[in-house]
């Protein structure tokens, strides 16, 4: 893959966590498999009628902070969510080449080193416990302290004021498609997407987005 990124340019570097640095199968299983079962269990329900269940509620709240909240889940679900992610945490990991990549961007002082995620505090914590990641960035920022999801454009706008960046002078890195479209029409001009955010799913289609399929494909 060609970046097409005038590394000169970048000063500013905004990376998402989950798909784009760290395998999203954690997640994936977790929503998909999981937590379905355990939630069947608890309501008497087959596993098949609780996940249609909740898809459908999932569905319902796709794109919004809601959908990525602990606390909006376990409300909802009527039991401790990050408590449950706790079973499967051995399934957290970095993607391929993604710790490299971070380890060499560290030592060039030349970038200011963002992650931006829509993953809430408490996983985040749980999350750097398990990896050590936030020993690469300069700041950490959920949307659940900006107040709004990735998808919308409040977030893009809060974020630019709490850490201003030149729009021009800006990476966002990101395996959400839709989030990349939300940060292209805030004005972001260096966007990629990632090939297979999840190792064990096929790659996804990226559409309009140049996609990176390994870290090791950035040259700067």
């Amino acid at each position: 893959m060609k970046d097409n990124i005038n590394w000169n340019s970048i000063k500013t570097i905004l990376l998402d966590m989950d798909g784009t640095l760290l395998d999203l199968h954690f997640d994936n299983y977790f929503w998909q498999q999981y937590l379905p079962e355990h939630w069947g269990r608890l309501n008497n329900m087959n596993a098949v009628h609780a996940k249609a269940q909740l898809k459908d509620w999932y569905s319902k709240e796709a794109g919004t902070l809601s959908w990525y909240c602990l606390d909006f889940w376990t409300e909802r679900l009527k039991f401790d969510v990050l408590e449950l992610k706790a079973d499967v945490e051995h399934l957290i990991k970095y993607r391929p080449h993604a710790k490299s990549f971070l380890e060499k961007l560290s030592i060039n002082s030349a970038y200011s080193v963002i992650m931006v995620t829509n993953a809430h505090e408490e996983l985040i914590k749980m999350k750097v416990d398990k990896t050590g990641i936030d020993v690469f960035f300069d700041k950490i920022i959920s949307s659940h302290s900006i107040g709004h999801a990735k998808e919308e454009q409040a977030f893009w706008k809060k974020l630019q004021i709490e850490i201003p960046f030149a729009l021009d002078e800006t990476l966002l890195i990101d395996d959400n498609l839709t989030v990349l479209r939300a940060a292209r029409k805030f004005g972001i001009k260096n966007l990629l997407s990632i090939s297979k955010p999840d190792s064990q799913n096929d790659k996804q289609d990226t559409e309009e987005f140049n996609a990176l399929d390994s870290f090791e494909d950035l040259i700067f």
